[in-house]
């Protein structure tokens, strides 16, 4: 008796899993084309129906549409649409999430400077949690807030710095590949409030092998990542309660390759989601495949988008500052013609240096990486030239010297390195920018915030 009362309350529960699952429907009437409906209509409703999911074709996921914006971006004050979304989070007639989305470098990479901006706009806004991440622990020295990741068994990681490897690469910039049957890896909310949301980005391909889902440790049915050709096949779940953790097991029938997952809870309030690779320049955006870029943001809007690079192309002492600003422009233009409603704004990259010379001289013997003056001043053109707004770094760096004296100050500022921040020095950097957003009293122009 006792195990049928088992057996009973783990269908009900597998049930429940199995109505959350949301899929865009199919509109056969005009010839097979997938259609995404403006809500759910593709929900599964059943434990049967989720385990003949069957990922044989590309849809976005049928997540909840991003709050309006009021105007396009571009149109007027640069981040007139982010500052109309905040503010219907403010009057409470807000149903939808805010999200933010930063692409960059290093820096975006950290576990810090994302993190404290997140904490401060939930704070003011409301918290939902992190949003999308990298899959497993794809990153090196990755330690995402809000979550603990764990990943057992043979996993290989892949990202999109370099042109030349082998793709797909979803917004996200990762791709995690295992294929040994019990290769694990299970993403643990650290918020007493946990998720009732989860999203998980699958490339489904000839030989593709299966996986199960299990959320708290209730193992869901098999899902299998084999399609005709390849393709990303996202698995949105909207959950019947909170939970605390998800995990992903590889059968070992075939490879199962992610792009991607993440947790939020519904409902109103901000994400900001951090998307940034090691040594990545403005230009890593386009080694993502554009057709799953472009989804992803017209599926799910941000209100605001955040660009952060420079510091990577500083390091070329050739660096041309005309060239490097048509390629900026190139990328900005990208991202406009895919999320045209989305406010942009550049971060200007911090003052870096490296040391010249044997004796110290100057500001410690330290000198500012060759490109950086070329950097700085592209960046600055195409704030203006493409109406973004613009927040320069150099303020919390200070110049060379200060970035010099950063290193020795307390708290200290800036790493050894006098590239890489602290800590400490992420924290106070995202405090800047997040002060200078919220003065939106005035009208600022492009080219600032």
């Amino acid at each position: 008796m006792p195990r049928s009362r088992a057996g009973t309350s783990r269908r009900s529960l597998l049930g429940k899993l199995g109505a959350g699952l949301l899929l865009s429907g199919c509109d056969l009437a005009r010839g097979g084309v997938p259609a995404r409906a403006a809500e759910p209509s593709g929900a599964l409703h059943s434990l049967a129906e989720l385990e003949r999911w069957t990922p044989d074709w590309h849809l976005a996921p049928a997540v909840p549409e991003a709050l309006p914006m009021p105007a396009a971006a571009g149109a007027g004050e640069p981040l007139a649409g982010f500052y109309g979304a905040l503010a219907q989070l403010e009057a409470r007639r807000a149903t939808q999430p805010v999200l933010i989305v930063q692409f960059g470098d290093s820096h975006t990479a950290g576990p810090f400077f994302i993190a404290r901006l997140r904490e401060l706009f939930q704070a003011r806004y409301g918290a939902i949690g992190p949003g999308r991440l990298p899959p497993g622990q794809a990153p090196r020295f990755y330690r995402p807030a809000l979550v603990q990741v764990e990943q057992q068994g043979a996993w290989t990681a892949a990202n999109a710095l370099r042109a030349g490897t082998p793709g797909p690469f979803g917004i996200a910039g990762y791709r995690l590949r295992g294929s040994a049957a019990g290769s694990r890896i299970l993403l643990r909310s650290t918020e007493p409030e946990g998720f009732d949301r989860f999203s998980l980005d699958v490339l489904v391909q000839p030989g593709g092998g299966q996986f199960r889902l299990s959320l708290d440790g209730e193992a869901g049915p098999v899902l299998r990542s084999r399609a005709p050709e390849p393709r990303r096949a996202p698995v949105p779940l909207d959950l019947p309660r909170r939970f605390r953790e998800v995990a992903v097991e590889v059968m070992g029938d075939g490879p199962v390759e992610l792009l991607g997952w993440g947790v939020e809870r519904r409902g109103p309030g901000v994400l900001v989601e951090g998307h940034g690779i090691n040594g990545a320049t403005i230009d890593m955006l386009s080694n993502l495949d554009q057709a799953i870029l472009a989804d992803d943001l017209a599926a799910r809007p941000p209100a605001l988008i955040l660009l952060a690079y420079g510091t990577n192309e500083a390091v070329d002492a050739g660096l041309d500052a005309e060239a490097y600003a048509a390629q900026l422009t190139a990328r900005v233009r990208a991202l406009r013609r895919m999320a045209p409603r989305s406010a942009m704004l550049l971060i200007g990259a911090p003052d870096s240096a490296r040391r010249v010379g044997r004796h110290p001289r100057g500001c410690g013997g330290w000198a500012p990486l060759p490109g950086l003056a070329a950097v700085k001043l592209a960046q600055r053109r195409v704030a203006a030239a493409e109406r973004l707004g613009f927040w320069d770094w150099a303020e919390v760096t200070g110049g060379i010297c200060r970035l010099d004296a950063l290193t020795r100050g307390a708290p200290k500022m800036v790493q050894d390195d006098h590239v890489h921040m602290t800590a400490d020095g992420y924290r106070f950097s995202a405090e800047r920018l997040f002060d200078r957003l919220m003065r939106r009293q005035g009208t600022p122009l492009a080219g600032s915030v």
